[in-house]
């Protein structure tokens, strides 16, 4: 089962710019007294810029068999910064790093990092990379979509009360999806995966992650116009958008209904006015 939304060499870039953008947030979010940590933020960063880089001298068109592409996707193994990562959420866990991120955001950065050693893991060997199942999709882009959410809503300042009320209704629905998905993937012990129940959930979850995705553009619009109080950057709310179609795409072959808006949306990072 493959998703025709997205091709091979497509997959590679979302992959790198959403990793690039990780380690930008994470080199911003350190102390400057975090020397090390913050060299190595910085490394990664221009390493996954060149990977990018690299990428765009390959053609499009390639399939996972070609011998370009098995090339760079072993060059693309991402292993050290998945370490990275994973060694400043337990020294964060025991207060020893001084990190302005919580462990459990960098659960969320290092499931999708894990995502994309999946995928390469079997593209390295020349083969196709197999689809996550509709409940595996869920369990790792609805913990995505509800930290975007929480995370708008710490980032908004406090006389913000609006625009917070109204992130918190999205809130309060990936709360309940997450929830439902768990039980769903109970029973897929008799039951096959795609009884009808099963899909309605997908749509619901489509539905309300267009909707949300909407509401985040118009207050993005309003960041830009300096219209909207706030202590975060443009990069850190743009991030929602790329991560946001992938799953919408990747959803999409589950619910037929929002191909159409799958089909529009872009994979590609916008061009962050800062750094």
């Amino acid at each position: 089962m493959t998703n025709k939304l997205i091709t091979l060499w497509e997959e590679h870039l979302f992959w790198l710019e959403v990793l690039q953008d990780h380690a930008y947030f994470v080199r911003d979010h350190l102390s400057v007294n975090e020397v090390e940590y913050v060299q190595t933020a910085q490394q990664y960063i221009l390493l996954f810029g060149d990977l990018i880089k690299m990428l765009k001298d390959i053609p499009q068109t390639l399939e996972a068999s070609d011998d370009v592409m098995i090339h760079f996707s072993r060059q693309c193994w991402p292993g050290g910064y998945f370490e990275f990562d994973g060694k400043l959420q337990s020294l964060r866990i025991d207060n020893k790093v001084n990190l302005n991120l919580s462990p459990t955001y960098l659960n969320g950065t290092l499931a999708e990092n894990q995502e994309y050693l999946r995928i390469l893991s079997q593209i390295m060997q020349g083969k196709e990379p197999k689809p996550l199942s509709l409940v595996n999709l869920m369990d790792l882009w609805l913990e995505d979509q509800l930290g975007h959410a929480t995370l708008f809503r710490n980032l908004v300042d406090p006389i913000e009360v609006f625009p917070t009320k109204t992130i918190e209704g999205f809130i309060s629905k990936y709360q309940v999806f997450i929830v439902q998905n768990h039980h769903l993937k109970g029973y897929l012990r008799f039951k096959e995966p795609g009884f009808a129940r099963q899909r309605e959930f997908a749509h619901e979850v489509g539905r309300t992650t267009l909707e949300m995705s909407q509401y985040i553009y118009s207050m993005v619009t309003k960041y830009k116009e300096n219209k909207i109080l706030n202590k975060t950057t443009l990069r850190f709310l743009e991030h929602h958008f790329p991560e946001t179609c992938y799953f919408i795409k990747k959803l999409s072959y589950y619910d037929p209904s929002i191909q159409e808006p799958a089909s529009k949306c872009s994979l590609r990072r916008p061009e962050y006015l800062s750094v």
